[in-house]
């Protein structure tokens, strides 16, 4: 197995964490494991007292439970629990894919998605994002003129990273009944599930709506708990999750118990992590608002209506990786540019992070020193 370098993943081991401010993260707001354990009572002693051996490899049946619970249709036993939503992906791929199948992804995307069936032999087609004036679609119509008796399997992301696209319950629908009539299995990474702007967004998850639909989720994202390396991969459709949890006994084979233990408190209590990380977007995206009206000459951007992340478009004749690249050199700003999902002209943006007012505060400096003519 060859498989390209991760660009992004690249990135931001070289650069994430030399930068003292950050316009791009894709996730939201951490917490410390103490202010966590305070949502119960007693998870803290429970917590000191966890016994330290081996997990069970699907992950524990109480975790598979409050998982469970995000969803309407899938059960415990309809569950893996992985490290991380990479781990899913790529054991996913290679669970459920031979060489020389054919595959669509919704593109750009999170590169392990393209990647990893490239790697093994499988024709990719991207299904590429159009913009109508800064909006950003996906067009259904194209999608269903793609799909060939060949095609094995569909990757999506909705809420979509980068773009901040997401799905209309009436695009889903439409999705579902195209796999439906040519048997495709339809992967979606839903890691920014749940963090809908305004309750009219939100959409089933696909593994819940469709027989042969997988969904991907994980603590990091809507939840900001990246370090629990929690990620999890759900699905009816019990062949796929048992061909996926024979694979990962070759890579992790089970979980971290207290990540385990964490995660459960945080599910249990998501409503109130998700209220406090949509308060910070909903802080946050007004000064986004302001900006790019004022710099209207310089940048253009969709708002999103789900997830944390959107692309801005560049309307100057710069090279994005370069731009970037300057403004982390000058002003210690790191901003992700489109030359990693190669998608070129674009930067990728960030808002569900309490440092995002001071980093725009930081770039903005850059932007009047640099851009804006005297």
């Amino acid at each position: 197995m060859k498989i390209k370098p991760f660009k992004l993943e690249r990135y931001y081991t070289v650069n994430e964490f030399s930068a003292k401010y950050s316009l791009c993260n894709s996730d939201s707001e951490a917490m410390t494991i103490n202010d966590l354990l305070s949502f119960e009572e007693d998870a803290k002693e429970k917590f000191h007292n966890l016994w330290l051996g081996y997990t069970e490899s699907k992950g524990h049946p109480e975790l598979r439970g409050d998982i469970a619970s995000i969803y309407s249709s899938i059960k415990p036993e309809n569950l893996l629990v992985c490290t991380g939503a990479q781990e899913p992906i790529f054991l996913f791929a290679q669970a459920n894919l031979e060489a020389q199948d054919e595959v669509i992804v919704q593109s750009p995307c999170y590169q392990s998605l393209q990647s990893v069936p490239e790697s093994m032999g499988c024709k990719v087609l991207n299904w590429d994002v159009k913009y109508a004036g800064n909006k950003p679609t996906f067009d259904i119509e194209e999608f269903k003129s793609m799909v060939t008796s060949k095609t094995k399997v569909v990757f999506l992301n909705t809420p979509h990273n980068p773009t901040g696209f997401h799905f209309s319950k009436e695009e889903q629908l439409a999705i579902i009944e195209i796999a439906r009539a040519n048997n495709i299995i339809l992967f979606c990474d839903e890691v920014y599930r749940e963090l809908e702007h305004k309750p009219e967004y939100r959409i089933p998850a696909f593994a819940d709506v469709y027989e042969n639909g997988v969904s991907v989720g994980v603590m990091s994202k809507s939840y900001g708990l990246p370090g629990l390396r929690i990620g999890w991969i759900a699905s009816q459709n019990t062949e796929i999750l048992e061909k996926v949890a024979v694979l990962k006994e070759y890579t992790t084979i089970c979980n971290a118990g207290p990540s385990e233990f964490l995660a459960g408190v945080a599910l249990r209590n998501r409503k109130k992590i998700l209220e406090r990380n949509l308060d910070i977007i909903k802080e946050n995206l007004p000064l986004y608002d302001a900006f790019f009206e004022k710099y209207n000459d310089l940048f253009s951007w969709h708002k999103p209506n789900a997830g944390p992340v959107a692309l801005v478009k560049m309307h100057f004749d710069t090279n994005d990786m370069a731009f970037a690249e300057r403004v982390l050199k000058e002003q210690s700003v790191l901003l992700l540019p489109g030359e990693v999902y190669d998608f070129g002209g674009f930067f990728r943006i960030g808002f569900g992070r309490t440092i995002m007012p001071k980093a725009l505060e930081q770039f903005e400096r850059f932007v009047v020193n640099n851009l804006v003519k005297a």
